[in-house]
């Protein structure tokens, strides 16, 4: 465990807040993380007074990313007692004290706009101890045999046997919550596809009961396993199972709950004198239901017991046990129940416990960690196997110290003002685990490998986890947090060869922008030398380019009952076969090959087209361009590297083609150009020209009757200067290794330390077009000078794109296209970074 940064409130530097730690001692903060590495969290005050004067209660999230920027979601006038992310990460479920269950969504997937989707009061006063969404039943998992190979996806990957938790009409998984009040009382709310929402109720055991503590996981046939426990050392912890289904009932939807009692046991420190009271009770694994940690404390301290549902043989009587007899049979029989596996100690109180929500490895019995934090601001990581501890934080301000027991690990760790941390929580991938306190301070640790506890993380290790966030599409920002700057290279590296050397091509159209999103996040963390920007800026480059090359092709209809290849892929053939004869360098004989019949596209639709073609026909200016600069000077620039890749080359000519052929209907369509001189030559030919003898000598040394003619397009039309780089900014930047860990963010103030120099890369007669305007990245047209106030304008929470929400277009046959082009954007930036609402 490695402290890598904390982010503190306003009040937390003030001489005269002892008296106001005090009274938040005993109040409990809870957090969640979602798949998108975002963190909500509540917080008894408000998080941008400087001297708290009133309490409140309030819920906030923030990008882990950029921590300093909590975003308020709602303030709540009763105890919250539950929060939780739904898996996509897009909703947040808050129950609260009264028994009122409030589901949160995002507008338009903006961090910072929120509405109330749904509040559903599902025990009338009753304090909701555990909730839990709907589990959609899709689980991978990593072949621990094969992790460090490079492999197909197939083979690395194992998609494991996982039922959903509600299946609607035809099987389809629902999405919904289930609540469990402090009596035993079970809810349900199921919010089905057409909109409408149905509930349920139904008794935990067969009479309700005061209960104190309770946790909620899956089983892989698709119920729910629940253990309780009403705080007593001398009562037993209770499992129940809780299975869930809609039924059409008089063509009526309607819930069931069914509860069914389930193994249960008593714990082994029941008779040690000084423990008091069961405080937590927590599964080892949200996907699991093998193995549950009890924690208990008292005045003398406390104890965690790990327990664990193994398989134990049933002993019969000697007197079934002749031979012939016919209960014979029944000796080989055995029963589950739960058996003590481990126990640990400490002369503190347990304040809280976290345990990862999935095993990435498919083994048997999972992988995972097990953190517990103690009243005495102590944090201790241990092993599931045998409870091993693997390392101990000291979090308190005075001479903070870092031990560490088995598994050679050395680190420091400081903070200031810690008050009492109340709630832990992993990322999904298990990389970073968050701890908050009782005034809702965050700090955030870097966890050690689980198939290697102590030690750093390996390239291979950092690839593996890499390739799983590319095919569940969790998000990978906790991973960068893993590496270390002298892998990154390594890293992408194997992430490529993984990639374009062992997918089959299928794979690889599906996943391509994904992965080079993920390359390009790993470059820009690089700040020696301007290797991170140019790579980075290449595969930015890239996935514009493929996006634009999917959309327009999509735009090609094939022929009711045409045998043969369609009109894209007819082109692509063109492209790519004719490429080596003279007469196919002239763009007007191309279209002679073509069918224009089949490339024909409604008049309106093309015009909202404009500004794609705009790009094309800007960006193939500037990489011909910089072709001279980079061959003669070698001096590298973001994006330019596309030149010297003959599929993208090719996918340029295809689009200048299509470009050519839809001009001819539609003027409007076509991209404008600056020409410098008085002849009518045409633009598009030239281009086209140039990027099929590019595309001929790509593997060989280029011909200088090309670099001439390169060098003459300045003089000839003007050149725009192309920005390809989408600079990182938080954490997950070259700032992350520059600066000394651990990082000190306070709530709604600027980090300096974040900032960083990038090199401006000028081409030699390139021309600043949009000098003091913002352009959007999604559209590649000028916002203008934008005011933080715009409501249609959104911003990445991981790097410098900004970008309008809504589409300029309102006509219906320009909303066609432009719809379908904004909703590859619409959940996520380009880098893979979530959208909040305003400018950075």
């Amino acid at each position: 465990m490695e402290h890598m940064y904390s982010a503190f409130c306003a009040s937390s530097r003030e001489s005269n807040t002892q008296r106001f730690a005090e009274w938040l001692c005993d109040n409990k903060c809870l957090t969640s993380v979602s798949s998108s590495n975002l963190l909500a969290f509540t917080s008894l005050t408000d998080l941008k007074e400087i001297e708290p004067k009133t309490q409140s209660i309030n819920v906030y999230v923030i990008d882990l990313n950029i921590p300093n920027t909590p975003h308020l979601v709602t303030t709540h006038t009763e105890d919250i007692t539950a929060l939780e992310w739904d898996t996509v990460g897009s909703k947040l479920l808050i129950g609260d004290s009264l028994g009122t269950v409030y589901i949160w969504s995002m507008k338009n997937h903006l961090i910072n706009d929120w509405h109330l989707f749904y509040s559903h009061s599902a025990f009338f006063g009753e304090r909701i101890l555990a909730a839990s969404w709907f589990h959609n039943g899709n689980k991978l998992g990593i072949n621990a045999e094969k992790k460090d190979l490079i492999l197909p996806y197939t083979d690395k990957f194992t998609t494991m046997k996982f039922s959903p938790s509600v299946r609607q009409f035809g099987g389809k998984p629902a999405s919904g919550c289930l609540c469990i009040s402090s009596s035993g009382l079970v809810s349900c709310l199921v919010l089905l596809s057409d909109g409408s929402c149905v509930t349920g109720e139904e008794t935990l055991g067969h009479f309700r009961a005061k209960l104190k503590v309770i946790d909620i996981c899956y089983a892989k046939n698709g119920d729910f396993l629940v253990v309780t426990s009403n705080g007593s050392i001398n009562s037993s912890i209770n499992c129940y199972r809780v299975a869930v289904k809609i039924c059409n009932s008089h063509e009526k939807n309607k819930c069931t709950i069914t509860c069914q009692p389930f193994s249960s046991f008593y714990l082994e420190c029941s008779t040690i004198e000084g423990n008091k009271l069961i405080t937590h009770l927590k599964f080892v694994l949200k996907e699991a239901a093998e193995a549950v940690v009890v924690a208990v404390s008292g005045i003398m301290g406390s104890t965690v017991e790990l327990w664990e549902l193994r398989e134990k043989p049933v002993s019969l009587h000697k007197m079934f046990q002749m031979k012939g007899n016919e209960f014979a049979a029944l000796q080989s029989k055995t029963c589950i129940v739960w058996q003590h596996h481990a126990s640990i100690n400490h002369n503190h109180g347990v304040v809280a416990i976290a345990t990862p929500r999935l095993s990435l490895f498919d083994v048997n019995p999972p992988l995972s960690y097990i953190v517990v934090a103690f009243r005495d601001n102590i944090i201790k990581c241990y092993y599931r196997e045998n409870l091993q501890q693997v390392c101990s934080v000291n979090m308190s301000p005075v001479n903070p110290v870092e031990t560490t027991k088995s598994f050679n690990l050395h680190k420091t760790s400081s903070t200031a003002n810690v008050t009492s941390i109340v709630d832990m929580q992993f990322t999904y991938s298990g990389c970073a685990l968050i701890a908050m306190d009782t005034a809702s301070q965050i700090f955030v640790y870097r966890m050690s490998p689980i198939t290697d506890p102590g030690n750093a993380f390996s390239a291979s290790s950092i690839q593996t986890l890499l390739e799983y966030c590319l095919i569940t599409g969790n998000d990978w920002w906790d991973i960068i947090l893993s590496l270390r700057p002298n892998i990154i290279e390594n890293v992408c590296d194997k992430l490529s060869e993984g990639f374009l050397q062992k997918q089959p091509s299928g794979v690889q159209q599906k996943w391509m922008s994904r992965f080079l999103a993920i390359k390009a996040s790993l470059y820009r963390c690089l700040n020696i030398g301007n290797t991170g920007q140019v790579k980075s800026g290449d595969c930015y480059a890239l996935i514009m380019l493929n996006a634009i090359s999917n959309l327009l092709k999509s735009l090609l209809r094939v022929r009711d009952n045409q045998e043969k290849d369609g009109p894209a892929e007819t082109l692509s053939a063109l492209m790519q076969s004719r490429n080596n004869e003279a007469q196919y360098m002239n763009l007007n004989k191309v279209l002679l090959c073509l069918e224009h019949k089949e490339f024909l596209v409604e008049i309106q639709i093309l015009q909202s087209l404009q500004h794609l073609n705009q790009w094309v026909g800007d960006t193939t200016l500037f990489l011909l361009a910089s072709l001279p600069q980079q061959i003669h000077n070698h001096y590298l620039f973001p994006g330019g590297g596309l030149i010297f890749d003959a599929k993208s080359v090719n996918t340029l000519r295809e689009l200048l083609v299509l470009i050519r052929i839809w001009g001819l209907l539609n003027e409007k369509c076509l991209p404008v150009f600056t020409k410098l001189t008085s002849d009518d030559a045409d633009v598009i030919e030239l281009l086209f020209k140039l990027l099929t003898k590019t595309v001929l000598s790509i593997g060989s040394e280029p011909d200088e009757s090309l670099l001439d003619e390169c060098c003459l397009l300045p003089n000839q039309v003007l050149i725009p200067q192309l920005d390809f780089t989408l600079k990182a900014i938080g954490v997950a930047s070259p700032a992350l290794f520059t600066n000394p860990h651990p990082l000190t963010f306070e709530y709604y103030n600027e980090a300096p330390f974040l900032k960083y120099n990038v090199k401006s890369f000028t081409l030699n007669g390139a021309v600043m077009c949009n000098t003091g305007c913002k352009i959007d990245a999604v559209r590649h047209i000028s916002l203008g000078n934008l005011c933080n106030e715009s409501s249609n304008v959104r911003s990445c929470t991981r790097c410098v794109a900004v970008s309008l929400i809504q589409s300029i277009y309102k006509s219906p046959a320009h909303g066609i296209t432009s719809r379908a082009w904004d909703q590859r954007w619409f959940k996520n930036c380009i880098c893979g970074g979530n959208w909040k609402l305003g400018l950075p």
